[in-house]
C-alpha cells in the first residue's frame, strides 16, 4: 500500500484530528511554528527523520501515543522513532525553550519583578517499579510511582510560563532550588516572590533562599507541634543532624483555610516576608489557583510504551517547549516564532 506523504497528512490532520490542547492561537499557524522548530532542535537524520519528527508531534498535540501516530502516518513504525530518539538530549529543546522567554523578555513580558512558583510534578508510572528514572511517590491514580520533575514557572496572562524544569532523581532539594533559581535568573527574570510547596521544604533552601536575598513562602506540609491558626512570630530550627550554624530562622505563618476539597484546615507557611497571615494565605491560594499548568502540560505530553527513561524524559521536555510556545503565540497574537 503506498502511503500519502507524511507532511501533507499532519498538515490535514491539524484541522480535523482530536487537538487535546485548548483553542488559542491560530492552529495551523502554531503547527508550522512548531514543526520548524521541533525539526531544527531535535537533530533526527536519516530517510525517516520527517516521519519521526510529524509522529512525536502529532502524539503531543492529541495527548495519544507515539507508537499509534507513527502507524496512523504509516512512513515508520514506533521502533523506529524510538531507535532515533532514545539518545536525544533534551539540552536542544532546552535552549529553544529559552529562545521563546528571551523573545518575550524582549516585548516586555517581563519587565518588573513577578512572582516565581517552585513545584514538583509527578507524571504517574504504572509499569515496573525497577525502570529507569521511577521514584516513589505518593499513591495517585492507582499508583504510588513517578517519574518526577521540578520547575519553576511565572504567570503570564493568566497562563503558567514554564522557565526551567530538571528531573529529580535522587539529588537534594537545595541542588534542584539552586538550579532552577538560576536558570531563571539567567533568562532575565527577576522574582519578587518565591513560591515553593512543601517538597522544598527544608533548613538547607530556606538559609540559601535567606542568603541571596530572595523573598519566599514556603508550604509546611506537617505542621510544627503546638502550632495553632493565628500563630506568627519568628522560628528557628532546632535539627539535632545540624551543627548550630546549619540550622534556619524563619517566620511561621499558620492560618486556617479550606483545603481543595473544601474541608476546613491548618495551613502552615515558612516566609521571610512581612506581609499579614491573610496575605500570605491569599498569594497560595493564586498559586493554587494556577496549578492548571500540571493539566495543560500533560495535554501536550506524548504517550509511549516504552520504559525508556531518555525518550520518556525527552518527550517531557517537548511538553514544556510545546505548551510555552502556546503560551507565547497567544500572548503575542501570533508574533513569536522561534526557530533556530
Amino acid at each position: 500500500m503506498e502511503h500519502p506523504n507524511n507532511i501533507a497528512l499532519m498538515h490535514l490532520n491539524t484541522r480535523t484530528m482530536r487537538w487535546s490542547v485548548p483553542r488559542g492561537p491560530d492552529r495551523s499557524r502554531y503547527y508550522i511554528t512548531v514543526k520548524e522548530t521541533v525539526s531544527q532542535a531535535m537533530h533526527v537524520g536519516g530517510r525517516h527523520s520527517d516521519a519521526v519528527i510529524c509522529s512525536v508531534i502529532l502524539a503531543s498535540l492529541s495527548n495519544s501515543y507515539v507508537e499509534g501516530s507513527a502507524q496512523f502516518i504509516g512512513a515508520c513504525t514506533g521502533q523506529t522513532v524510538r531507535n532515533h530518539l532514545r539518545y536525544q538530549d533534551p539540552a536542544d529543546l532546552v535552549r529553544v525553550n529559552d529562545d521563546t522567554i528571551t523573545k518575550l523578555r524582549s516585548m516586555g513580558a517581563f519587565s518588573k519583578p513577578r512572582m516565581l512558583a517552585i513545584d514538583v510534578q509527578d507524571i504517574v508510572y504504572y509499569g515496573d517499579p525497577e525502570a529507569e528514572g521511577v521514584v516513589g511517590t505518593q499513591p495517585k491514580r492507582g499508583s504510588h510511582w513517578a517519574y518526577k520533575f521540578g520547575s519553576i514557572s511565572v504567570l503570564l496572562d493568566g497562563e503558567r510560563l514554564k522557565l526551567a524544569a530538571i528531573s529529580i532523581l535522587h539529588e537534594p532539594r537545595i541542588k534542584q532550588v539552586t538550579k532552577l533559581i538560576e536558570h531563571a535568573s539567567m533568562l532575565g527574570i527577576r522574582p519578587k516572590l518565591i513560591l515553593l510547596n512543601d517538597a522544598y521544604n527544608s533548613a538547607e533552601v530556606i538559609n540559601y533562599l535567606n542568603g541571596i536575598g530572595v523573598k519566599y513562602i514556603i508550604r509546611i506540609a506537617q505542621p510544627i507541634e503546638g502550632i495553632k491558626a493565628g500563630d506568627d512570630f519568628i522560628y528557628r530550627t532546632s535539627g539535632h543532624r545540624r551543627r548550630e550554624d546549619e540550622q534556619a530562622t524563619f517566620r511561621i505563618v499558620a492560618i486556617n483555610g479550606r483545603d481543595r476539597s473544601g474541608k476546613v484546615r491548618l495551613f502552615v507557611f515558612a516566609t521571610d516576608t512581612k506581609i499579614k497571615p491573610a496575605r500570605v494565605r491569599k498569594a497560595v491560594q493564586e498559586e493554587l489557583a494556577n496549578r492548571s499548568i500540571y493539566r495543560m502540560i500533560n495535554k501536550f505530553l506524548a504517550r509511549t510504551k516504552s520504559k525508556l527513561y531518555s525518550v520518556r524524559r525527552l518527550y517531557f521536555y517537548l511538553a514544556i517547549l510545546m505548551y510555552n510556545m502556546w503560551v507565547a503565540l497567544k500572548h503575542s497574537q501570533g508574533s513569536v516564532i522561534v526557530t533556530r
